[in-house]
């Protein structure tokens, strides 16, 4: 099993693991993925470094533990597949709203930051991020479009294709725009906006939509 693999599941673990995970999300929002040591995460914990090794074999992996943590917070335990396939429309829009709450959060925000600045320097980053973050969202999304077309609401010849697509579009130029500090990521009616574009640009792309 690879670091990527044990990341999911990992941080739905309790007690001293969700105590290494938050001592390891303040220390990186504050000082980056490059001067955190697992020593003090250990400290800032008030566990073991032992411990947080049990848990976390490396530093990258705990750094995707933290990502897919985050993800669970912001979704507060939502999940796809209680859409309705056959309500499309509020669905995808639910689905735009919500990924755009947890990837304009400040957390999110933040640590997107520090991985385009370490990652470099840090290759594996990518990976353990991808795992924890994007590709989690792009299979619950791709679940749901399955879903809506075999129920026959939806026509989506390449349902993967489509989900990747309807991610881009939710995260549109406001995402970037928000990394740059051009834009406010809390304003919640360019929030909402960004959401209903991309669910029209979708309807558009996929003229079996009803």
């Amino acid at each position: 099993m690879n670091a990527m693999q044990r990341v999911v599941g990992r941080e739905e673990t309790g007690g001293k693991a969700a105590a290494v995970r938050a001592a390891a999300e303040r220390a990186f929002l504050v000082n980056g993925f490059g001067a955190v040591t697992m020593d003090r995460v250990a400290r800032e914990a008030g566990v073991s470094k032992a411990t947080v090794y049990a848990h976390y074999h490396s530093k990258e992996e705990l750094f995707g533990a933290v990502v897919a943590d985050l993800s669970e917070r912001r979704f507060h335990g939502f999940s796809a597949e209680a859409l309705d396939p056959c309500d499309i429309e509020a669905s995808l829009l639910t689905i735009a709203t919500r990924f755009l709450d947890l990837v304009l959060s400040p957390e999110a925000i933040a640590l997107n930051r520090i991985l385009i600045g370490e990652v470099s320097r840090f290759p594996v980053l990518g990976d353990v991020f991808w795992a924890a973050g994007p590709e989690r969202t792009r299979v619950q999304v791709e679940a749901f479009l399955r879903r809506a077309a075999t129920a026959g609401t939806l026509s989506v010849p390449d349902p993967r294709l489509a989900a990747e697509q309807f991610i881009a579009l939710a995260r549109g130029e406001i995402h970037l725009r928000s990394l740059l500090r051009l834009e406010d990521p809390g304003d919640a009616a360019a929030l909402a906006i960004a959401a209903e574009n991309a669910v029209a640009a979708l309807e558009i792309q996929l003229s079996g939509l009803k």
